[in-house]
């Protein structure tokens, strides 16, 4: 099972020597076969690609505006067919987004609402995630 958390001294970590200036956030997501959230969660989704696309993206995309972050949504899409290497690839959709900075990023994980109204979603629908920063 892969790591789906991003943890902030893995961010701090992307952040320090990422440095200032645009960067492009590649994900590749595996999604659950049905949304795992916890017990206690309310605001749940019918299926794991609603959790991620409406739940996370949707609260993260307020929790952005609130701060007066801009970012875009370059790409989201469904994984076709890896054509190198032939090994079958484990990839349900590929999201490429573009922030000013890695520090926006991190700003809107570390706030409570993303905690509380984003991040249960993110967990609750994916089960397995590569997280990938390039410069434009």
């Amino acid at each position: 099972m892969q790591a789906i958390e991003l943890s902030k001294h893995v961010l701090d970590e992307a952040v320090a020597r990422v440095g200032d200036g645009p960067v492009v956030m590649v994900n590749l997501l595996t999604f659950r076969e049905s949304p795992l959230y916890p017990n206690d969660f309310t605001d749940r989704k019918p299926s794991s690609r609603a959790a991620y696309y409406e739940g996370y993206a949707g609260a993260f995309a307020q929790i952005a505006a609130r701060l007066g972050i801009t970012y875009e949504l370059v790409h989201a899409g469904r994984h076709l067919l890896t054509l190198v290497p032939r090994e079958p690839q484990s990839w349900d959709d590929i999201v490429i987004v573009r922030y000013q900075s890695l520090s926006d990023l991190r700003r809107i994980t570390e706030t409570e609402d993303y905690a509380r109204h984003a991040l249960p979603h993110r967990l609750a629908g994916i089960a397995g995630w590569q997280f990938i920063a390039t410069r434009p």
